[in-house]
């Protein structure tokens, strides 16, 4: 099984009056690794910059939008694999809460190739999260909507996620979480042998 190292670090941003807060993001990893194939098997940086809020009303829910990004920086090969970089652009809304700890929202995300494949990808997805303590279960389900990509026509995947919170103290707590993820082959994939079912997991 591949190594995949990251380490995060996380700035928080002031919030201004036209939003609730801001949050910046900055992961350094060992390999970009996206639905259980290795994009770049080289030092990656991924930058990510979340707004949310935007001045609604709880009672709407919530809103974020968000740019998150991966880049090889030290591979200078143009014609390899490994110097692909991505983009994504996301939108989310999240419901009201009717129940304590239970969250329903949804997330529309372009996601950008470059220079190599040159195909954006559009993908919409729903999926429900709950906090019982200090545990989160949640599922999501994604669907791709983009036809460009005959790869990725119609390709949908499941993911059922859980975590759980240890707090260390007042101001820091260690996080041990998982997911695993199912696979429903588009069209093309379909035809070229590819199987449906188990796709990966991650802890």
């Amino acid at each position: 099984m591949k190594k995949f190292i990251t380490a995060i670090a996380v700035i928080g941003l002031a919030a201004g009056s036209a939003f609730a807060g801001a949050n910046m993001t900055v992961d350094i990893g060992s390999a970009h690794v996206f639905r259980g194939a290795t994009v770049t098997d080289d030092l990656v940086i991924q930058p990510g910059l979340e707004m949310s809020g935007f001045g609604m009303p709880t009672n709407y829910g919530a809103t974020a939008v968000g740019v998150w990004g991966s880049t090889a920086p030290f591979n200078d090969d143009a014609a390899s694999l490994d110097s692909i970089y991505e983009t994504d652009w996301y939108l989310d809304y999240v419901l009201p809460q009717f129940v304590d700890g239970l969250d329903f929202w949804a997330r529309y995300t372009q996601y950008q190739y470059s220079p190599i494949i040159g195909i954006d990808e559009k993908e919409i997805g729903l999926g429900v999260d709950w906090e019982i303590g200090d545990f989160v279960v949640g599922a999501s389900a994604n669907l791709m909507i983009d036809d460009r990509n005959p790869l990725t026509e119609k390709q949908k995947y499941f993911d059922f996620f859980g975590s759980y919170a240890l707090e260390i103290n007042d101001k820091s707590e260690v996080t041990f979480g998982g997911f695993i993820s199912l696979m429903f082959q588009g069209d093309g994939n379909s035809a070229a042998g590819l199987d449906d079912g188990f796709n990966h997991f991650e802890l």
